[in-house]
């Protein structure tokens, strides 16, 4: 018999296979596995919808103080009680959206959209023949700053450009920058007699610009087309040609408005301004309710939310800046909370620049102007800042056990953070009188004290 191939060899050979070891895991332990895994999916499922349910809940009622009832009208009181209640269910997440809201930029709210729109508008015929005398300039002026032989201004362009040179000469926060812009328009105004000095073109290319973001856009361009639809169809004086005149500016061409049609456009723009106002202030007072609850029940609150709500000092609204002087006054003596009020209230207090790099240009604004616009907010925070120190340090002096501040040495901080912070900054010339006037209702405090001196005694530290 032949010898049997290596195919057949391998056929007859007896296949080895490694004994079969059953299920990885025993049926017992599979099946309640399994059942709690879809137990678990399910809570979580449900627990992330309850959330999403409560957070469209808190959102909805910020929006109703925020912008009064559903059909637009004023809300009553009793219905205020009912939605502050519902707030007070959840008071930090509440207290964190209240303060969003106050904090989102003016124009993407839709009052004062309106407002800032029907300003422009009324403003619009000046700014037109600003641009339109600034173009003209430039277009006949060579890159040396001269203007090209044949070309004179009349009497109406530099009246228009009198008028702008000495609007501007007249305010003290233009920058260096801008003051050679005013140099340049007074000598135009004035017939361009002097040879030029080269910068000109430059100088009245930047002047351009900013008009240029004079224009309708976004926010503002959307408000003005809703006020065309809506002024369309009114019945007052002026209200229908300014409508028309809207539509014209709208398409960035030149209009203007009666004098008639702009008395009614700024009278509109301060009742819609009000309104904001209004808005800012119930959330305002109702973040300040926040806080009450979130001290009586013990919640804490973290500390970037605290310097988040201490930066709310800068509001342009005085009843706001009130309202938050007042939470903050609040959180005082909590455990978390208060070594970081006194040491954020001193951080602001002393905050005597604005970082620069920040002002950067924007759709509205340019650079200037944003700059500008960061330093008064920046006086303002900070003079409420000042008063805010000086009177938690006079009670710090009168109540130094009411305050359980978690640092080592609670005296020293304290005197360091308030009059330490303060006389650094005694002779910064916004803030000196404030400051003055805390030093010595603090100094005072701490001589009418019956234990001693605790801040002001000379030659030794403050008591730990």
């Amino acid at each position: 018999m032949s010898e049997l191939s290596s195919v057949e060899q391998e056929q007859e050979a007896p296949t080895m296979r490694e004994a079969a070891t059953g299920p990885l895991l025993p049926k017992w332990f599979t099946a309640p596995f399994y059942v709690v895994f879809l137990l678990l999916s399910v809570l979580g499922v449900a627990y992330v919808v309850r959330s999403m349910h409560v957070q469209a809940l808190l959102r909805d009622a910020v929006a109703e103080i925020n912008l009064g009832a559903q059909d637009g009208a004023e809300l009553d009181a009793a219905r205020q009680r009912e939605v502050i209640e519902l707030l007070k269910t959840r008071p930090v997440d509440s207290f964190l959206y209240l303060n969003q809201e106050v904090l989102q930029d003016e124009d993407r709210d839709p009052r004062m959209a309106r407002a800032m729109a029907l300003r422009k508008a009324a403003g619009w015929g000046i700014m037109s023949r600003r641009r339109a005398v600034v173009e003209a300039v430039l277009e006949h002026m060579g890159d040396d700053g001269a203007l090209e032989e044949g070309f004179e201004l009349d009497d109406d362009a530099r009246a228009v450009l009198r008028d702008l040179a000495d609007e501007r000469a007249a305010n003290p926060e233009l920058s260096y920058a801008e003051d050679r812009v005013t140099d340049v328009v007074a000598w135009l105004a004035d017939g361009a007699v002097e040879p030029p000095k080269g910068p000109e073109k430059r100088r009245m290319k930047a002047l351009l610009e900013q008009y240029q973001k004079r224009s309708f856009m976004g926010t503002e361009a959307e408000a003005l087309g809703w006020l065309a639809e809506e002024w369309h169809g009114r019945t007052e004086p002026g209200a229908q040609d300014a409508a028309e005149q809207f539509r014209l500016m709208l398409a960035d061409q030149p209009a203007e408005l009666s004098s008639e049609s702009a008395a009614l456009c700024l009278a509109e723009a301060d009742g819609w301004e009000e309104l904001y106002r209004q808005g800012m202030v119930r959330l305002a007072n109702t973040a300040r309710q926040m806080v009450d609850q979130i001290v009586a029940e013990g919640e804490f609150l973290d500390h970037p939310h605290i310097y988040q709500y201490l930066s709310l000092l800068e509001h342009r609204f005085e009843e706001v800046r009130q309202q938050v002087a007042e939470g903050i006054w609040l959180l005082r003596h909590d455990r978390d909370a208060g070594e970081f009020v006194i040491r954020f209230t001193s951080y602001f207090a002393t905050k005597t620049a604005i970082n620069s790099s920040l002002a950067v240009a924007t759709m509205r604004l340019t650079r200037e102007e944003n700059e500008r616009q960061m330093r008064r907010a920046n006086g303002r925070r900070m003079r409420e800042a000042v008063r805010l120190l000086g009177r938690i340090g006079v009670d710090y002096i009168q109540n130094p056990d009411a305050y359980a501040i978690d640092v080592r040495k609670p005296g020293e901080f304290v005197q360091t953070q308030t009059v330490g912070a303060l006389e650094s900054v005694a002779d910064e010339e916004t803030i000196a009188d404030l400051v003055a006037e805390a030093l010595a209702a603090m100094r005072q405090a701490d001589m009418a004290r019956p234990g001693g001196l605790l801040f002001f005694v000379e030659g030794a530290g403050a008591q730990s």
